[in-house]
């Protein structure tokens, strides 16, 4: 039987830099579930971008090799013709996002297929049915939250009705429970589809993939059955890939070894006294303009200086609205948020830092070294030299410290954000999912151009 995709041989590297995938060989049925899975920066997602074209068609770079979907050359047959076959989710959707409203949002990519417009009706009621997101039909896209742009991107990509579909960390932005509701989803996808899913995340997609592809350092380290490297942790974690509970603890079963030790759980000591209230909040609600709703309503709340705050909730509940007002980049509609005693009125990057669900609307500089040291010698800090260059080390990435930070992947971003942001540099406190891009694997070449999912 003839493979939906193959690959071949296939070798890549962009314009700068090292090779960053070395004779890869790779083959997905139809109908079968691939997991890519791998450390950061292994090369996981500039492999699951060859499948449509965006690699070589869209970066300048270095290839060889074969790719083949669905008989159709990806290499030199246009990203445009190739949406017939592949759609695509990139890790952040608005990577993807191109017009005003939801429905139209769905609809784009039918449309630009020439289908008729009964058809195109047709495909967005049913995509926005799967995901259970018809309440967000008309919904602009720019006041979604990240997991509702998540899966308005997905609906998008299901209602091209591809012969295979690519997730690229399809759960990093959705609640526990919407993330059941994916893993349902695609189960339920016709038998005929093919799916590659890109992710760190292997306790929810475990359920879902029939293979799991480890790559690491841009090749395969190993190509197998779930069950079988399942069977293996060690083989998960040699290559840097977090191994999921359940396994763990099976393992742990057999082996007669403490699970909470393989598991890496520490127990975190009784938070002191806190001496000063750092921020408080005081009856804040918040609406954004042109919404029916408030997305914060009537918070009280404090945080005091040396506490560690979580704060969690289902897709759109209002989380990342209440850091932002804490931040101050958003002014409650009512209420009032103070830091350290006085009334927060304008940003105060001396005081609070904020690391944004997308690390890429963060990195406005030319090198990660002034990326680093844009902030303390924005506030004139004295030693911005020393604090650059401690932070450089500390968080690991003084040896890609001359690297355009666009280039680097998803997590090493992370790792750049949280430098920039570090108390070292000043008492930053606010967070926005900040380590969803850290368990061990998520890798993002470059900010991808913007791609249309069908012929223009």
């Amino acid at each position: 039987m003839s493979a939906l995709a193959r690959i071949e041989a296939l070798r890549w590297r962009y314009s700068i830099g090292p090779w960053v995938l070395n004779d890869i060989a790779l083959e997905v049925q139809a109908g079968e579930r691939v997991g890519l899975v791998g450390r950061s920066g292994s090369g996981k997602s500039t492999l699951a971008l060859t499948f449509n074209g965006i690699i070589p068609q869209s970066y300048a770079g270095q290839m060889g090799g074969r790719v083949v979907v669905a008989g159709k050359n990806a290499v030199t047959t246009a990203v445009s013709e190739m949406a017939h076959e592949v759609a695509m989710v990139f890790q952040s959707p608005d990577d993807q996002m191109s017009q005003i409203l939801v429905h139209h949002e769905v609809a784009s990519g039918p449309a630009n297929l020439g289908l008729p417009l009964s058809d195109v009706h047709r495909r967005v009621a049913d995509a926005l049915s799967r995901l259970h997101i018809e309440h967000l039909a008309d919904r602009e896209t720019s006041t979604l939250s990240g997991g509702e742009k998540q899966k308005v991107a997905l609906a998008a990509a299901l209602a091209m009705q591809p012969h295979l579909l690519v997730l690229d960390e399809p759960t990093t932005d959705l609640d526990p429970r919407s993330r059941a509701e994916l893993v349902q989803m695609l189960e339920s996808l016709e038998d005929g589809l093919g799916i590659v899913i890109v992710s760190h995340d292997l306790d929810t997609i475990a359920p879902l993939v029939d293979r799991l592809v480890v790559v690491d350092d841009g090749a395969i380290a190993a190509d197998r059955s779930a069950a079988e490297v399942f069977a293996q942790p060690e083989l998960l974690s040699t290559h840097g890939i977090a191994v999921p509970q359940p396994v763990v603890i099976e393992h742990a079963q057999r082996s007669g070894q403490d699970p909470e030790t393989l598991l890496g759980h520490r127990t975190r000591g009784a938070p002191s006294v806190a001496t000063q209230v750092a921020i408080e909040l005081r009856g804040v609600t918040f609406a954004y303009p042109k919404t029916s709703a408030p997305a914060v309503i009537d918070v009280s709340m404090q945080i005091g200086r040396g506490e560690i705050v979580a704060i969690v909730g289902n897709n759109g509940s209002g989380k990342t609205t209440l850091g932002k007002l804490m931040l101050g980049l958003l002014q409650p509609t009512s209420g009032h948020v103070y830091l350290q005693g006085e009334p927060i009125e304008r940003l105060r990057p001396d005081l609070v830092g904020y690391i944004f669900q997308n690390p890429d609307a963060m990195l406005s500089q030319m090198s990660v070294l002034e990326e680093i040291a844009f902030t303390p010698r924005l506030l004139g800090r004295a030693d911005w030299r020393e604090q650059t260059s401690h932070m450089l080390s500390r968080f690991g990435l003084a040896d890609l410290q001359a690297r355009y930070p666009l280039a680097l992947s998803r997590a090493a971003w992370r790792r750049q954000d949280h430098r920039v942001h570090h108390p070292r540099h000043g008492p930053r406190r606010a967070l926005g999912r900040s380590r969803r891009d850290h368990a061990h694997g998520a890798n993002r070449p470059q900010r991808h151009h913007r791609v249309t999912r069908g012929p223009i």
